[in-house]
């Protein structure tokens, strides 16, 4: 398991490394100048002032340079300075990014409580009326857009039934109660997604292991089909459906515009859509940055989960 591990480890530093070089190289590809965006069309008639600013972000050394001073900071810890704000840049990031995992980690949580229960009677039951049902739910979940979910719930528990506030975000420490209010319809929008896809990936994999001659050895020593599904089956498919969430969950950290944008929530994504309006350079690396991280980590995670459930992946 330890050289399980390392290995795990090596691969999502040289990820990370490889994600960071990506980023800072791709971004100055963006048209525009930053100098001249920030100090506008009167400020940017003064060479002086431009050679000032430019100097002081750094932005007058050769791209090579730049990279090695940028990576440098991030050793350190230090992602730089905002050109809109003069705020530090991890410090930004570091206080949006939870708000983004709480919605995602929420929205997990009730995919996979509702999905793989979902999943499993569609396997069990397949042509019954409660497998056609759990099918049915699958389709709508993972077939709606999340922007027609999310104006669906606020349509039904914000105006029908004036339940939850339809947008808004309340600090945890400012009010406990009415933070979590508030992040029920994005989170069950994010989760109503992914149960779809959980429910799909759990019924088709549970039935593949069904018919297994493990599963028909169980049964055949007397141990009921109830019994059979939970406890040998369903261990044996969750390796698929623990890799889908982690690779969906992800994807989702850098593409929850429309959900934060919906729901007016402060996370991540809002902040790197507003730095690319604004040709914020640090600020866009340091968001894609987290998200590579963030990524990374999530894959590292389902790995290890993985490895886990199946001893034998270990050794892949």
């Amino acid at each position: 398991m330890l050289m399980f591990l390392c290995r795990r480890l090596t691969a999502a530093a040289i990820m990370v490394a490889i994600a960071s070089t990506l980023v800072f190289f791709l971004i100055h590809l963006l048209p525009g100048d930053p100098i001249l965006l920030l100090l506008g069309e009167q400020g940017a008639s003064n060479p002086e002032v431009v050679g000032r600013l430019r100097q002081k972000l750094n932005l007058d050394a050769p791209l090579p340079t730049q990279y090695v001073r940028w990576v440098g900071r991030i050793v350190r810890g230090d992602l730089g300075e905002s050109f809109q704000t003069g705020l530090p840049v991890a410090q930004e990031v570091a206080r949006r990014i939870p708000r983004s995992l709480e919605l995602i980690v929420a929205g997990l949580v009730f995919a996979v409580a509702v999905g793989i229960p979902l999943g499993i009677l569609g396997a069990r039951r397949p042509n019954a009326l409660a497998g056609w049902l759990s099918s049915a739910i699958a389709v709508v979940g993972f077939s709606s857009p999340s922007f027609v979910t999310g104006i669906l719930l606020i349509i039904g528990f914000s105006l029908w039934l004036p339940l939850l506030p339809s947008s808004g975000y309340v600090p945890p420490l400012e009010n406990p109660v009415q933070h979590l209010r508030h992040a029920i319809l994005p989170s069950l929008t994010i989760g109503t997604n992914f149960m779809g896809v959980v429910t799909r990936m759990t019924r088709a994999s549970v039935m593949d292991v069904l018919v297994k001659d493990f599963v028909r050895t169980a049964r055949a020593k007397g141990l009921s089909d109830r019994l059979a599904t939970y406890r040998h089956a369903l261990p044996n498919s969750l390796i698929p459906v623990i890799a889908i969430l982690g690779v969906r969950a992800g994807n989702l950290l850098g593409g929850m515009v429309i959900i934060e944008a919906l729901f007016d929530w402060p996370g991540l994504s809002s902040l790197l859509v507003r730095a690319c309006f604004d040709r914020d350079y640090l600020m866009i690396q340091g968001a894609l940055l987290a998200i590579f991280v963030i990524f990374v980590l999530f894959s590292l995670l389902v790995d290890l989960c993985q490895g886990l459930i199946d001893p034998q992946l270990r050794h892949a």
